[in-house]
C-alpha cells in the first residue's frame, strides 16, 4: 500500500499531465483556428485586391465592395488581430507594386476597415512598441496625410519610436527632412544614419544643397555624423571644408565618420594635404592619426 504522501504526488503529478495534454490540445485547436483565420482573410484579400488594381470590363472599382468581403471574413475594427493582419498584407503587396498600381493601394488603405487603425497606434496607445508600429505602418504605405502627427515624435525618448518617425519624413519629404536636424537632442544611431543615407539614396534626386548646409548648425554628434555620412555616400567634395571642421570634432565618432569621408573622397589636392597635415596634431587618438598618417603616405 502507498503511504498517503506518495499517493498525494501521484494525484498531483496525473492532474498536472491531464493539464498539459489539455493545454496541447487546446494551443493545436486554437493554432489550426488562426491559420483557417488568415487563410480566409487571405484569399478574399486576393480576390478583392485584383478585382480593385484590374477591374473586369473597365468597370470602376467599388471601396463599398472590398470592405464588405473583407467585413465577411472578420475585419472589422473590434478585431484587431485580423485588422494587424490585413495591414501586414497591405504592405506586403504595397511593396511589390508600382506606378499606378502603388497610388491605387495607397489610396484603398485610407478606405478600407483598417481606417484610422495605424495613426491611432501613434495617437492613442501607450506603447512605445505599438507607436513605433503605427509610424512604420503610415510611411511603409505612404499615408503622407499623417505626417504633421508624425513629426512631433523624431526626438521621441524611445529609440524605436524615434527611429521610425525619422525614416517617415526622410520618406515623405525628402532632402527637406534634413532641416530638423538641429533640433534634434537625442543620439542618431549609426544603423539610423546608413537608413536615412540609404532612403536618400532611394529618391533618386539630386542632393539640395541648400538644405544640407542649413543642416550644418547641427551640435548633435549622430547628426553632424549622419551630415559626413551623405557627403561621403553623394561624394560632395565641396563641402570639404565642413569635414575639416569636424575632423578633431570632440567625439571619436564623429572624428571616425570625417576620416572614411576623407579616405572616400581620395584627397589629393596639394592645399587639402597640407590642411590635412595641420589638422593631424589635433585629433586626440593615436590611432586616427596614425591611420591618417598611413594615408598621407600613400598618396
Amino acid at each position: 500500500m502507498f503511504s498517503i504522501d506518495v499517493r498525494f504526488l501521484i494525484v498531483v503529478f496525473l492532474c498536472f499531465l491531464a493539464g498539459n495534454i489539455l493545454l496541447t490540445f487546446v494551443a493545436a485547436r486554437w493554432r489550426k483556428h488562426t491559420r483557417e483565420r488568415k487563410k480566409k482573410i487571405e484569399e478574399v484579400f486576393a480576390t478583392q485586391i485584383s478585382n480593385y488594381l484590374y477591374p473586369i470590363n473597365g468597370l470602376s472599382p467599388s471601396f463599398i465592395e472590398v470592405q464588405r468581403a473583407l467585413r465577411s471574413v472578420g475585419v472589422r475594427e473590434e478585431k484587431k488581430s485580423n485588422v494587424q493582419y490585413l495591414i501586414q498584407l497591405m504592405i506586403k503587396t504595397q511593396r511589390a507594386l508600382g506606378g499606378e498600381n502603388h497610388d491605387k493601394l495607397k489610396k484603398l488603405y485610407g478606405q478600407i476597415p483598417p481606417y484610422r487603425a495605424s495613426i491611432d497606434k501613434v495617437l492613442k496607445s501607450k506603447s512605445a512598441f505599438q507607436k513605433a508600429r503605427g509610424i512604420r505602418e503610415i510611411h511603409e504605405m505612404d499615408q503622407q496625410q499623417y505626417i504633421k502627427s508624425i513629426a512631433p515624435y523624431r526626438d521621441h525618448p524611445d529609440k524605436y519610436v524615434r527611429r521610425e518617425a525619422q525614416i517617415a519624413l526622410v520618406s515623405f519629404l525628402g532632402w527637406e527632412s534634413l532641416r530638423f536636424l538641429p533640433y534634434l537632442s537625442r543620439n542618431i544611431s549609426l544603423w539610423q544614419q546608413i537608413k536615412v543615407v540609404e532612403k536618400l539614396d532611394d529618391l533618386n534626386e539630386a542632393p539640395n544643397m541648400d538644405y544640407i548646409r542649413n543642416a550644418y548648425s547641427a551640435t548633435n554628434p549622430g547628426a553632424i555624423a549622419l551630415l559626413l555620412r551623405i557627403i561621403k555616400k553623394f561624394y560632395l567634395y565641396s563641402e570639404i571644408e565642413y569635414v575639416f571642421e569636424n575632423l578633431t570634432h570632440h567625439q571619436y565618432d564623429v572624428r571616425k565618420a570625417a576620416i572614411y569621408c576623407l579616405l572616400s573622397l581620395n584627397v589629393l589636392d596639394h592645399h587639402i594635404k597640407h590642411r590635412l597635415l595641420e589638422s593631424i596634431d589635433r585629433i586626440p587618438s593615436d590611432i586616427q592619426r596614425s591611420q591618417l598618417i598611413k594615408y598621407l603616405n600613400k598618396t
